[in-house]
């Protein structure tokens, strides 16, 4: 999956002609004795080809080689068809749960959590809602993203209960699993017939063809079943209007934009127009370097003889002063909502900084202790600690930045808990639903990390994001890493700004 795809995508399970998640078929609707032969075909061929891959023995010419790279191509799809099944029939169990007893038990036994619930606004049995939850704990039982576990939610229903020729194709290894995900994808808002249609076409492209051929034929065979009119559809899309980014190494970023395709190429023919009219003998910088150069500067500082945008460029930067006095040549600095950055951009960036605040780090985890104080009110101070301590959401898996999150109560204060930090963490408005409303628990631990449990037993440990080991880190005995017991020196408390004056007021 390319990072378009991961980043966005416009696949949607109610765009597939299959029926609502609590009335679908699971392992136990047809009987025990169906679902074991279902189980059984689906394993048994993933296990036969895999025992022919463990007996094969060491590849010891290209040809041999070769086919046993087939053979994991094959183990591959299979293993794909199994989770998607497993995928699809647990969420249909999970449904079918919420439908009973509500997302969980303890929902309906906890007023508060009932409280939460209308607080929100939100019916914790509603689809959309169960489904979020669900897509949340399967992220976390496969160590993916959302973003991924969704696409493959989508995937796997579609399979399950739509396209299910290319689900036992996928399931005997015949057909690559980019291929099967195509045809789920191109299904959507077609009738049943026309998807028919669709997988009797590239089933047999797709067992010898490449992923690209069944792409561009099914996105063909696709336009033509719509019956909407395209111009229709365009508006529609229109409607998805986004912007989103990605970190990528060495410093850089990548920044998409996702706006109709006139507008796209209008803003890609200036930017190479304004490109190739630059004739300055002496710029040594390449066409590639120029045109993002011209589309930085347009945003950031307007266009060449404008007086420029009066927006500025807003960032939050922590520079460890106690690794610059050690050794300056080997200091990495932190972009917030990035990462670790050279000190030589760090300082260029932070010498125009219209205000700093010294940031306190444990020397062994990298984790932040402490801010600076002075002329803080307490929630300020403490909101500037998580900001720098946790740098995002503290919920699995979500990296909203601060601005999108808020101080939450790690043990809810209408329970008794207190205003802290060690009862405090930042959340998103979206998971503090998610742990109010929807039955999340967190454990706040000794060593500044969260304990998550979801509602069907799934855990996870949420370390803070300024953590950058972890090695001192003692979880089975609670033990947290400690600065040393000795005093700071003078120098280094003055570097921190940690002597406030008489009239500062400390909180």
């Amino acid at each position: 999956m390319n990072k378009r795809e991961v980043f966005h995508n416009d696949d949607d399970a109610h765009h597939l002609h299959i029926s609502p998640p609590g009335t679908r078929t699971d392992p136990g609707t047809d009987g025990m004795w169906a679902a074991n032969i279902e189980q059984d075909t689906i394993f048994a061929q993933l296990a036969a080809i895999t025992k022919e891959l463990h007996q094969s023995g060491r590849a010891i010419e290209p040809g041999s080689g070769l086919n046993q790279l087939k053979l994991l191509g094959q183990a591959r799809s299979m293993l794909d068809a199994a989770e998607a099944v497993l995928l699809a029939d647990t969420y249909e169990l999970a449904t079918k749960q919420a439908a009973q007893t509500g997302t969980q038990e303890f929902l309906i036994e906890d007023p508060l959590q009932t409280q939460a619930a209308e607080r929100f606004g939100v019916d914790p049995q509603s689809e959309p809602l169960v489904r979020a939850s669900f897509i949340a704990e399967a992220a976390g039982a496969l160590r993916q993203s959302d973003r991924i576990t969704q696409n493959r939610l989508f995937t796997a229903e579609g399979l399950r209960y739509l396209c299910k020729e290319t689900l036992n194709e996928l399931s005997q290894g015949t057909i690559t699993t980019k291929s099967a995900t195509e045809i789920v994808a191109q299904s959507q808002d077609l009738e049943p017939d026309n998807v028919q249609q669709l997988q009797q076409v590239l089933l047999p492209i797709a067992r010898t063809g490449s992923d690209r051929s069944v792409k561009d034929r099914a996105r063909k065979m696709r336009e033509r079943f719509l019956p909407e009119p395209v111009d229709e559809r365009h508006d529609r899309g229109r409607e998805t209007r986004s912007v989103i980014w990605w970190p990528e190494a060495d410093g850089m970023a990548v920044l998409q934009l996702r706006i109709p395709a006139e507008d796209a190429l209008a803003i890609l023919n200036t930017v190479n127009w304004h490109a190739r009219n630059h004739d300055d003998p002496e710029d040594l910088r390449n066409e590639q370097q120029r045109r993002a150069d011209i589309l930085r500067d347009a945003i950031l500082d307007g266009w060449p003889a404008s007086e420029g945008t009066p927006l500025k460029a807003r960032v939050s930067l922590t520079i460890p002063a106690l690794q610059m006095l050690a050794d300056p040549s080997r200091t990495l600095a932190d972009l917030e909502g990035y990462g670790p950055i050279g000190i030589g951009a760090a300082l260029r960036v932070a010498k125009d900084a219209p205000s700093l605040m010294a940031v306190l780090t444990d020397p062994w985890s990298g984790a932040v202790i402490d801010v600076g104080r002075r002329r803080y009110r307490p929630s300020k101070a403490l909101k500037d600690l998580l900001r720098e301590r946790d740098n995002h959401c503290r919920f699995p898996g979500c990296n909203r930045l601060p601005e999108s999150s808020e101080i939450d109560h790690i043990d809810d204060w209408a329970k008794g808990g207190h205003t802290n930090r060690t009862n405090s963490q930042l959340l998103c408005k979206r998971h503090q639903m998610f742990k109010h409303a929807l039955g999340w628990q967190s454990t706040y631990m000794p060593d500044g990390s969260v304990n998550w449990r979801s509602p069907n037993g799934i855990l996870q440990v949420e370390l803070p994001g300024s953590v950058t080991s972890v090695q001192n880190f003692d979880f089975e005995r609670n033990q947290t890493p400690m600065l040393p017991a000795s005093e700071l020196p003078a120098r280094i408390r003055r570097v921190l700004g940690w002597y406030d004056p008489p009239d500062a007021e400390v909180v």
